[in-house]
């Protein structure tokens, strides 16, 4: 039976990453994003390494988000990694709550119910959420055990608070997740990275010098490579992470202690 590995966000950056250490571990794929057109390269340059499907939507169309359910359905998914999102330069508060937590959100409630017994879902959050703190975690918890994200509308007065939330956010549904997929006998992690060599992230440095400064007082002063996260990703999908289930996974080069001890200074 052909085992396959949902990516989003997998026409570029880390979802493209994923896409390819996936597949090279021997998962066949099937691959979402937004951008038709790109995906579509990205199939073209996966083809011929083993079966992958696509399908190129908007995760949060509600119409979308049930077609690829009926898609996940009719295959064997027995991985998921979503990496699809935006950041704090690509939209308002509301369009950053929306698609990297609602749509993170319905994806998950439902994967539980379509995705392959023994599953193993990974879920891209951020170090900001980490960088947030615990001042709004009453509000998240609620929000993200509700379903209902109008509390965080209000907390979100610019892109950059929206885009911590929205990522503090995906960290608590991996938690609280973890017992719905674990009757399932699968698993539900995040993975938080630093700041990755991506465009994306190049473009949040140009307007964001802060990230250059985290950068480079890290422990590991450099941007980390998509490939890098993907591994992990990899690692937690596979038989090696089966006793990891409902938690957060730092990949930031130690960037997060030396901000907190900064903070703390």
């Amino acid at each position: 039976m052909t085992q396959y590995a949902l990516v989003t966000g997998a026409a570029s950056g880390m979802g493209r990453a994923s896409a390819d250490v996936l597949q090279a571990a021997g998962w066949s794929l099937l691959l979402v994003d937004l951008d038709a057109g790109k995906l579509e390269t990205a199939n073209a340059g996966l083809a011929g390494k083993g079966a992958v499907n696509w399908l190129a939507g908007d995760l949060t169309d509600v119409d979308f988000v049930s077609r690829l359910s009926d898609k996940i359905a009719g295959l064997t998914v027995s991985a998921a990694v979503h990496c699809a999102g935006i950041s704090p330069g690509m939209g308002s508060p509301s369009r950053i709550l929306d698609v990297n937590l609602a749509a993170s959100i319905a994806l998950v409630d439902k994967l539980v119910n379509v995705i392959a017994d023994g599953a193993s879902v990974v879920l891209f959050a951020s170090t900001a959420g980490h960088m947030l703190g615990s001042v709004f975690d009453q509000q998240i918890a609620e929000a993200v055990g509700e379903r209902d994200l109008a509390q965080l509308r209000d907390l979100a007065t610019s892109p950059e608070i929206a885009y911590a939330l929205s990522k503090r956010g995906v960290q608590f549904l991996a938690r609280n997740m973890a017992l719905a997929f674990g009757k399932k006998n699968g698993r539900i992690n995040s993975i938080s990275p630093g700041i990755i060599d991506t465009p994306m992230s190049h473009a949040e440095m140009a307007q964001q010098p802060l990230m250059k400064t985290i950068v480079e007082n890290s422990p590991l002063p450099r941007l980390a490579q998509p490939r890098e996260v993907a591994e992990v990703a990899a690692f937690l999908c596979s038989p090696a992470a089966s006793f990891v289930t409902g938690t957060d996974i730092l990949v930031d080069g130690g960037s997060l202690t030396t901000f907190t001890h900064n903070i703390a200074e």
